[in-house]
């Protein structure tokens, strides 16, 4: 069973806003340009390709403006992470960070892209600087545990998914979370609480009941062990986890 990831995230200025901005020390030709650049970097019905390319123009053509460079720099290094050239998406976000180091979202996309790549203490790193700068955002709590999970530190990462709950009771990632850094250090009884709330928070989480069946199991509660895979089953019919454990039981 692995920790879950949070999506990373796009950036937090708004489309017409940025466009203002961009207008208002410009005119002609050039700013209605670099505008429909950007709209066109930003548009989530075009395909990935498309839209790097167009972030790539408005760097080239939007140099000295640093408000439209760095929303560009931070949109073109999530495509980049989509489209699975990480080193490329850390690039881009490495110049976001030199251009406005209170980026918080920018360290915590970055740390993201680094946790992917298996280098869990520069993941480590940069979520602790997205901490310094926002201390009140459950993901990136969420996220820092999972770097610590990964490095088997449960009780750092416990530790985290706690703070990420206290800041959002209604986080079901964190607690599914550490429900599972819990069943690694055969805390069961404390692992079925947390799958327990993580179930409540998201009733179609087949993910949650198939951990739950498997502490229920760790306890030789073989029932209720079968009922959560069965649920899972319901939820995700060609669940292979759910699937291999009922055959293990008998059905």
């Amino acid at each position: 069973m692995r920790a879950r990831r949070r999506r990373t995230r796009w950036a937090d200025v708004p489309l017409a806003l940025a466009l203002w901005v961009l207008m208002a020390p410009m005119d002609g030709a050039g700013a209605q340009a670099i505008a429909d650049h950007l709209a066109a970097c930003k548009d989530e019905g075009a395909g990935t390709q498309a839209r790097i390319d167009a972030c790539t123009r408005v760097i080239r053509q939007a140099k000295d403006d640093e408000d439209i460079l760095t929303e560009a720099l931070l949109q073109r290094g999530v495509l980049y992470e989509l489209s699975g050239d990480r080193e490329a998406a850390i690039g881009d976000y490495s110049e976001v960070i030199k251009l406005d180091p209170s980026s918080a979202v920018a360290y915590f996309n970055r740390g993201n892209v680094h946790d992917q790549m298996g280098e869990h203490d520069r993941a480590i790193a940069d979520y602790t600087e997205a901490i310094k700068l926002d201390p009140n955002d459950p993901d990136v709590f969420n996220n820092r545990g999972q770097a610590y999970d990964a490095k088997g530190e449960p009780d750092a990462a416990i530790a985290d998914y706690s703070q990420s709950i206290r800041l959002s009771r209604d986080n079901s990632r964190a607690f599914f979370n550490r429900g599972l850094a819990y069943a690694n250090k055969a805390e069961y009884e404390r692992a079925v609480a947390d799958f327990n709330e993580a179930i409540k928070l998201d009733p179609r989480d087949a993910e949650a009941y198939v951990s739950r069946g498997a502490v229920h199991e760790e306890l030789g509660n073989e029932d209720a062990a079968r009922a959560d895979y069965r649920k899972a089953l319901d939820i995700v019919p060609d669940h292979d986890d759910a699937k291999e454990a009922l055959a293990r039981l008998g059905n």
